[in-house]
């Protein structure tokens, strides 16, 4: 999990209902999308929250600098 705080500028935490429900909220890459690449076509209820990211895929490209 990464905390919302720690991410970089440019990043944010997505995350839908089901998202919020399992807290696996993504992060978000502003111009490129999720960085797991699941589509963001929901409302970002995980953002609007205030929620940490929990998506194991898109922490650890992350934690890569990807």
């Amino acid at each position: 999990m990464i905390s919302k705080r720690d991410l970089k500028k440019g990043y944010s935490v997505f995350g839908n209902k089901g998202n919020v429900w399992s807290n696996t909220a993504h992060i978000y890459k502003a111009g490129h999308g999720t960085l797991c690449n699941t589509p963001a076509l929901s409302s970002n209820y995980a953002g609007e929250l205030g929620m940490d990211a929990g998506c194991e895929k898109c922490c650890k490209l992350y934690k890569e600098g990807k």
